[in-house]
């Protein structure tokens, strides 16, 4: 399976549900399934426009966030552009003049489907998307058994 190693709180907004575009500087040709790994790095001073929709929305962030660990999984459905890119749908038209929140461009992944670990596994963080080959992943993943099963009818239908 694939990861994605994403800053706190992003991560966690991703897989809580409530952010559905993350923000690259580089494309993917990647669409499917995702794994979130929350990295080590955290800057409290990156976008602040985004904080402060997150303060206005309500929206709670957990103090004491997993770092250098997967917390999650969402599916990678599309890739937006901020309208540079000439190929791909600019997310600002198709969202209208608000356009999204979450997006700062120039390319904005658009997260859905996602779904919060119980347990953060440890694993090391690395930049772009690529295969999470880790044997360990398998057994420790989930609380419980059904937790395991509902992933996996996830990954079947996604």
């Amino acid at each position: 399976m694939k990861i994605l190693s994403v800053r706190q709180p992003w991560a966690w907004l991703i897989v809580a549900g409530h952010k559905d575009i993350e923000n690259r500087k580089w494309y993917t040709n990647h669409r499917g399934p995702l794994l979130i790994h929350a990295s080590k790095a955290m800057d409290p001073e990156d976008f602040p426009m985004q904080r402060e929709w997150i303060n206005q929305s309500g929206i709670v962030i957990p103090e004491d966030l997993p770092r250098g660990a997967i917390v999650g999984a969402a599916t990678l459905t599309n890739v937006y552009s901020d309208g540079r890119d000439e190929e791909l749908q600019d997310l600002m038209f198709l969202r209208g003049q608000d356009g999204n929140p979450w997006f700062e461009g120039p390319y904005g992944f658009e997260m859905e489907y996602a779904v919060p670990f119980h347990q953060p596994i440890p694993y090391r963080g690395q930049l772009g998307i690529r295969e999470a080959s880790d044997a360990r992943l398998t057994g420790d993943l989930f609380e419980s058994l059904e937790d395991g099963i509902r992933f996996n009818e996830y990954l079947l239908t996604k």
